[in-house]
């Protein structure tokens, strides 16, 4: 997995590359959290994510929680179907903002 950071004023933008897996999910995390304490709202581009498995989702879900605490903004861009469908699959796509 490959993840490139951009900051613009209070907003850090990830674009993550490869698969978002059991085995790339802690520096997914890592990725996250850095950003997180960068600026106060998150989007994370999905434009090159063709695969989603539940420790993927469970870093989207903490992200969440913390931003909304914090009063912060994440969003998602470019979800392909295959990724959609997990989103829908699990209800998520009403929790996230997803464009």
């Amino acid at each position: 997995m490959e993840i490139t950071k951009t900051i613009s004023a209070d907003t850090a933008t990830l674009v993550i590359t490869g698969k978002l897996s059991a085995a790339t999910a802690d520096e997914f995390s890592a990725a996250v959290d850095l950003a997180l304490g960068e600026a106060k709202n998150l989007v994370l581009d999905f434009k090159e994510i063709n695969y989603l498995a539940s420790a993927g989702l469970r870093v989207l879900v903490s992200a969440q929680k913390k931003l909304k605490a914090s009063g912060g903004t994440l969003c998602l861009l470019h979800v392909c179907k295959e990724v959609m469908e997990v989103f829908e699959i699990t209800g998520l796509d009403d929790v996230f903002d997803i464009r």
